[in-house]
């Protein structure tokens, strides 16, 4: 059965082909037979490539990052919580700590005062024993040239009065001989 004209699309009509075409020819030309070709192509090659499944493969991975990326999300949301709880925290163990500092310096530096003070007071009691003792030393060295030189006086004096006395006893001595010796002659 031959084609017939009548049963050609308007396409051909209005291009000036007014030859009939064999149907084979027909759809060689025309896109329906290009369309039909690609779609058989991809039937085959879903079926060859089992796309379904790898697109469910594809959609599961999909689901499961996106779960996972929702929980690190979680995570992160409670880590960042944390980590601003802590740095209230922080704030505050910071200002414990300062106080704590502040008062340690001010008890060191009290006890520091304390030893000063006290070391002071030794180094006066030092000084004070020493100038008494010094001066106990000084008065004793004193009495004690006094003494000698009072001694050394004393022995000049009686020296000089032993001698005067010595000789008033030899003179009266020599005396009572001659007078002695004078009534013996």
């Amino acid at each position: 059965m031959p084609f017939q004209l009548s049963k050609l699309p308007l396409y051909f009509l209005e291009t000036g082909h007014h030859d009939p075409l064999p149907l084979w020819e027909y759809l060689l030309q025309s896109n329906v037979f290009n369309v039909l070709l690609v779609v058989l192509f991809l039937g085959w090659v879903f079926k060859k490539v089992n796309l379904p499944q790898t697109f469910e493969r594809q959609r599961e991975n999909i689901l499961l990052d996106l779960e996972t990326a929702e929980q690190q999300h979680k995570r992160a949301l409670a880590e960042l919580e944390t980590l601003k709880t802590k740095t209230a925290n922080l704030s505050q163990e910071v200002d414990g700590i300062l106080k704590t500092a502040r008062e340690s310096a001010e008890a060191v530096s009290a006890q520091i005062i304390e030893n000063a003070k006290q070391e002071a007071n030794k180094i006066v009691e030092t000084s004070r024993r020493r100038v008494e003792l010094e001066q106990k030393a000084a008065a004793k060295s004193l009495e004690a040239r006094l003494m000698n030189d009072a001694l050394q006086q004393v022995r000049e004096t009686l020296t000089q009065e032993m001698d005067q006395k010595s000789q008033d006893r030899s003179v009266e001595a020599f005396l009572e001989e001659l007078s002695q010796a004078k009534a013996v002659s």
